[in-house]
């Protein structure tokens, strides 16, 4: 057991993002960047922060290609489904933070919960067909979000959900599930050590 938490980065990485993760979202919650709009429609305002949410979901990326598949082949444990656990459970725990955070600016913070559930969902969904190249997934739909811009300013498309206000209930919904299929995915679709 202690190998795969050590090999998977569970004593080294995932804590260094999620210190990353929470420290930059602190330190850049008030920073605004409005960026053009290349796709039509208007510049939308979007806080520096949700750059910083794209960080656990790289991090859970590289988790899961840290990979032994000799020794995981022969191992009594079943490692895929211990993966899941891992990167499910750090996932709601770097939100949780996040939102645990909300007394610093609490629209910042549950915002940055969101967008990490969102992006995360994107990088986990999209892993068993993209395997290390799945980290570009939210990070286009990062881009796609800040460079669509929206019918008017403060009015992003709805779709876009990265640059939505934090009470914005179709926004979290969307996140929500995008989280919740992205597990549903690397669950039913994970390799099996051989990869």
């Amino acid at each position: 057991m202690t190998w795969w938490l050590r090999q998977r980065g569970a004593l080294g990485l995932l804590p260094c993002a999620l210190l990353v993760f929470i420290l930059s979202i602190a330190l850049t919650s008030d920073f605004v960047l409005v960026l053009p709009a290349y796709l039509g429609g208007r510049p939308v305002p979007a806080e520096l922060s949700d750059f910083f949410c794209l960080v656990p979901s790289l991090a859970l990326v590289a988790c899961l290609e840290r990979r032994l598949p000799g020794m995981e082949r022969s191992a009594v444990r079943r490692v895929d489904a211990m993966d899941i656990a891992l990167v499910a459970g750090f996932a709601l725990l770097a939100g949780a933070a996040a939102a645990a955070m909300t007394p610093l600016d609490p629209d910042a913070m549950w915002t940055a919960a969101r967008n990490h559930l969102l992006f995360c969902g994107l990088a986990l969904g999209s892993w068993p067909l993209l395997g290390h190249r799945a980290v570009l997934v939210p990070v286009f739909w990062m881009i796609l979000a800040m460079f669509t811009g929206g019918r008017h300013p403060d009015d992003p498309y709805p779709w876009v959900i990265v640059t939505e206000k934090a009470d914005v209930a179709h926004a979290a919904t969307g996140a929500a599930l995008v989280f919740l299929t992205g597990l549903v995915l690397l669950t039913c679709l994970a390799p099996r050590t051989d990869r």
